[in-house]
Order: structure tokens, then C-alpha cells, then sequence
């Protein structure tokens, strides 16, 4: 099956694992495309049956409150349906914003992208 078409990220199948690329900065905290990008991520579960999913935020700076949300809600999303979420790409700044958000036990962050995929169970 090809990758599913999507407006606000770019998404690549490796070995089984939805690696999910977002294609700009800005969608991360302006109010009015948090939600498609929310939108866009539960589509991936849903619509596209990937339970497995790596979110790489290499290209992003900051995110915004409602972004959290979102991506907290898609990790209980993908916890109903026993997949596996994990997070890459984090720069100090994300990395800064998910511990003070207390978001770090609730998502697998790893340093790069390699290590993550590896990290998958089947």
C-alpha cells in the first residue's frame, strides 16, 4: 500500500513503521492548523490502519499547548489500539517543553531516528 497523501507532513513506511515527517515549523502553533495536524495524525490511525507510529520533529522549533494536546490525545489513541508511538528529532527546546509539560512518561523519545526504529517490537 502506498503512503496515504497528507497537506501538513510527509509520511514514509519503513519496515512497517509510519515515520511521520512534519513539513513545517509554524503548523506546531498556529491555532487554526493544530487541529487538522491533530486531524491529520489521527487519519494515520485510523483511516491508514498504522498502529505503529514515529513522530520525528527534526524540523520543528516549538509547539504550542493545543499541539501538546493533540499529540498526548493520539498517544491514548494509539495505546487503545496497542500500537506503539515514539518520538525523534527533539531539539533543547522540545526537549525542554515535553519534561516541563511532564510529557516525557508518556511517550518513548529517542535521540535519532535510527535508534527508534530499532526500538519497534514486531
Amino acid at each position: 500500500m502506498s503512503a496515504p497523501t497528507l497537506k501538513h507532513m510527509k509520511l514514509e513506511d519503513v519496515n512497517g513503521v509510519a515515520v511521520v515527517d512534519f513539513v513545517d515549523s509554524s503548523l506546531m502553533f498556529e491555532s487554526g492548523l493544530v487541529q487538522e495536524v491533530g486531524d491529520e495524525l489521527v487519519s494515520i490511525l485510523t483511516d491508514h490502519a498504522k498502529h505503529r507510529l514515529l513522530l520525528d520533529f527534526k524540523n520543528v522549533q516549538y509547539v504550542s499547548s493545543t499541539m501538546l494536546a493533540q499529540l498526548a490525545r493520539l498517544a491514548k489513541d494509539v495505546q487503545k489500539l496497542k500500537g506503539q508511538l515514539k518520538i525523534t528529532g527533539l531539539g533543547p527546546i522540545l526537549k525542554d517543553t515535553f519534561r516541563i509539560s511532564h510529557l516525557e512518561s508518556l511517550f518513548m523519545i529517542y535521540d535519532d531516528r535510527d535508534s527508534a526504529l530499532s526500538a519497534f517490537r514486531p
